[in-house]
C-alpha cells in the first residue's frame, strides 16, 4: 500500500477555517493524510493560517505556475482535489485512477500528470476540461513525478520495477528507462534540466542522472530509508528525507558527497524548497510537524505545527 492507515483518524469538519486573515506571501500546501486535510503554512508568519478539508487520504500535492490552484492526490477517493488558492477551498474533485498517488503540473499550467501505482500508468489530465486525454504505460508502480524545466520532458519514478521513465509530452510518448536504486520515489529536477536526482527507498541512496541520456552518473549512499528529495542553494546541495531515523541528509551537488545529517521530526516525508532557495520544508508523518531548515547553516530554525499524518509528497509550494 502506498498510503498508511492507522485505527484512530481524527477527521476535520467539510469547511475550511482561518487563523488569520491570508496576506501576499508564499504559502506551502502541506497535505496530512489521516486527517483528511491540507494545512496553508503562510511563510511570512511561520505558522498555519487555514486548513482545508480534502476527503480521500490526500497525499501528493502539485501547485500551478500562476499559484492559483493546487493539484491534490486523492488515493482513497480514485483521483484528485483542485483547490482554489483565492477561494481556499476544494472547488473540483477528478476521478482518474484506484491508484492516484504522484502529481504534478505543466510549467505552463495546461496539463496535469497523476501517477497511479495499481495500474502502472500516467494519466494527462487537460487542466481547463479536467478530463484525462491520455493513459500512458510505464513501470509498476509509478510514484513521484517531476516536469523538466522547458516542459518538454516528463521523468516518472517506477517504485516496483526500480527504475525512471523519460515521457516526450509533446508525442506523450516513453523514450527511455533506466534502471536505478531499490525501490526509487520521489525525484528533483535542477533548474538547468541536466541532473536528477532519485531517492531510492530500500536501497538507501540516491541515484543521480543526467537528463539527455538518462545515464546514472553516480549513486550516493544516504541513511535509512530516503523518501524525497530537494534542491537549494542555486543547486549547489540537495536534501533528501530520511524516514526510519528522523533525518535529513545534506549532499554537494559538485563533489556529490556527503556533508552530514540534519535531524528533523519523526517519519520525515515530503520535502520541498521555499521559493527564497535557502529554507527547506520538510513535513513529518509521526510529528504532525513541518521542519524549517537553513540550507546555508544546515540547522532546524523553526519546527510548524500542521495536520495528523503530514506527507505532502511533490511540489507544495504557492504565492
Amino acid at each position: 500500500m502506498f498510503f498508511k492507515k492507522y485505527p484512530v483518524v481524527v477527521a476535520l469538519a467539510a469547511t475550511t477555517f482561518f487563523c488569520t486573515p491570508l496576506m501576499a506571501s508564499p504559502f506551502a500546501y502541506i497535505t496530512n493524510q489521516l486527517d483528511d486535510s491540507v494545512s496553508i503554512i503562510d511563510t511570512q508568519q511561520a505558522k498555519v493560517v487555514g486548513s482545508v478539508h480534502v476527503q480521500g487520504k490526500p497525499a501528493g500535492v502539485a501547485v500551478s505556475p500562476l499559484g492559483d490552484k493546487v493539484y491534490i492526490s486523492t488515493p482513497e477517493a480514485h483521483g484528485f482535489a483542485v483547490l482554489d488558492t483565492q477561494k481556499q477551498a476544494v472547488t473540483h474533485t477528478v476521478p482518474v485512477s484506484e491508484g492516484a498517488l504522484g502529481i504534478a503540473v505543466s510549467t505552463e499550467g495546461k496539463h496535469i500528470y497523476v501517477a497511479d501505482w495499481y495500474n502502472n500508468n500516467v494519466d494527462v489530465v487537460d487542466a481547463q476540461s479536467l478530463k484525462v486525454i491520455k493513459t500512458i504505460a510505464v513501470g509498476k508502480s509509478p510514484s513521484g513525478l517531476v516536469v523538466s524545466p522547458d516542459n518538454h520532458w516528463l521523468y516518472v519514478a517506477n517504485r516496483l520495477s526500480n527504475s525512471v521513465s523519460k515521457i516526450n509530452l509533446d508525442s506523450l510518448i516513453v523514450v527511455k528507462t533506466t534502471f536505478v536504486g531499490a525501490h526509487p520515489f520521489g525525484l528533483t529536477i535542477d533548474s538547468t534540466g541536466q541532473r536528477i536526482y532519485v531517492a531510492n527507498v530500500q536501497s538507501d541512496d540516491v541515484s543521480v542522472l543526467e537528463t539527455r541520456s538518462l545515464q546514472n552518473i553516480a549513486t550516493i549512499k544516504v541513511s535509512i530509508l530516503p523518501y524525497a528529495t530537494a534542491l537549494a542553494l542555486n543547486d549547489s546541495r540537495l536534501f533528501v528525507t530520511n524516514q526510519d531515523d528522523g533525518s535529513v541528509s545534506v549532499i554537494d551537488t559538485q563533489t556529490l558527497k556527503n556533508l552530514g545529517l540534519i535531524e528533523v521530526g519523526t517519519k520525515p516525508e515530503g520535502i520541498n524548497t521555499h521559493p527564497d532557495d535557502r529554507h527547506v520544508y520538510v513535513a513529518n508523518w509521526f510529528d504532525n510537524t513541518v521542519s524549517i531548515i537553513d540550507a546555508k547553516t544546515l540547522k532546524v530554525v523553526n519546527t510548524i505545527k500542521t495536520g495528523k499524518g503530514s506527507r505532502a509528497f511533490g511540489q507544495f509550494f504557492g504565492k
